[in-house]
């Protein structure tokens, strides 16, 4: 069982941390502790792993979706994208 403190600290970016938030450490997720930052105003995150593997996690409405397909390339940004737009399209339908 993860402790929950630890995942609260590795989902949060403190201000003193501010070049980890999301559009700082890359142009689109932010970073903690091997876990990438959604830019949502709720708590959101996900696992990424290669060829576009993803878990999305949002502990406020409960969702997790699991992206276990093979992606042609070990980072597709086009692929992530699609994700993405499924995963918020997903939280918007059925989040909260």
């Amino acid at each position: 069982m993860i402790p929950r403190q630890w995942l609260l600290d590795a989902t949060t970016v403190r201000p003193s941390d501010a070049y980890l938030a999301p559009g700082t450490a890359t142009p689109f997720f932010g970073y903690g502790y091997q876990v990438w930052i959604l830019p949502s105003q709720q708590r959101q995150f996900t696992l990424l792993g290669i060829r576009s593997q993803m878990i999305l996690v949002d502990p406020a409405s409960k969702l997790v979706m699991v992206h276990a397909a093979v992606g042609k390339k070990p980072y597709d940004p086009a692929a992530i994208a699609e994700i993405l737009a499924l995963w918020f399209g997903v939280v918007a339908q059925f989040g909260q």
